[in-house]
């Protein structure tokens, strides 16, 4: 686990440029932070745009409920877990990490029919899946502690948290598009068009993931 290790750096910057370097990097690592967190909402609760599919394979609406279940029952015990992983880790790491985790899980969701196959199998990976969405906010966290004075704390947290409405807005449409995108061309391949739900957002989440690797940074 070396790599999760704080980032130190060697180089210090001239004082002639620490103010607005400083300055600069509290914007980018703030939006770092806000798109990362939002990503993470993208792949989160796709399973239930999946549910009307996956009852058409025999499963009961109370079966897919209780699979569905375990995203929340694993992210609440996650978010403690993992924040206390996330307070010795570089949140620049920590936080793109669990966003590509949870869109590889996505992403075999979508391609893996076993993934589906049965209620136990659902709940494992549902479970897995709400584990690693407990490594958002905890580094988002750590970055807004380590950026911003107590005073900015309040304001800057409220407005960090829009990022997840903005997630869970952006999530419908984008699943929407998926499942139109393979009902209408890779129908051939097999794949259900429901599994474009999980597929499409999860392409948007790496991409996602990436630019907030580049953004965001652990430590003044």
């Amino acid at each position: 686990m070396n790599f999760l290790k704080p980032h130190i750096a060697k180089n210090k910057v001239p004082a002639s440029k620490v103010d607005s370097t400083y300055k600069r990097l509290r914007l980018q690592v703030f939006i770092g932070i806000f798109i990362g967190y939002a990503g993470y909402y993208l792949v989160r609760n796709n399973f239930s745009l999946a549910i009307p599919g996956l009852t058409l394979q025999g499963f009961t609406k109370g079966q897919l409920g209780l699979a569905f279940s375990a995203v929340s029952l694993a992210y609440g015990i996650s978010k403690f877990v993992m924040g206390t992983v996330s307070d010795h880790s570089n949140a620049r790491i920590f936080l793109p990490l669990g966003l590509i985790l949870a869109s590889i899980i996505n992403l075999a969701l979508g391609l893996i029919p076993a993934l589906t196959s049965s209620i136990t199998v659902m709940f494992i990976v549902l479970f897995i899946l709400g584990w690693v969405q407990g490594m958002g906010w905890p580094a988002g966290g750590r970055v807004l502690v380590h950026w911003f004075s107590i005073n900015e704390r309040g304001s800057k947290t409220s407005v960090w948290n829009i990022a997840h409405n903005i997630g869970v807005a952006l999530m419908a449409p984008i699943a929407t598009a998926g499942i139109a995108l393979v009902g209408s061309y890779f129908a051939f391949t097999g794949i259900k068009s429901y599994n474009g739900a999980f597929l499409l957002p999860a392409i948007f989440a790496i991409i996602t993931a990436i630019l907030a690797y580049l953004a965001i940074r652990d430590t003044p």
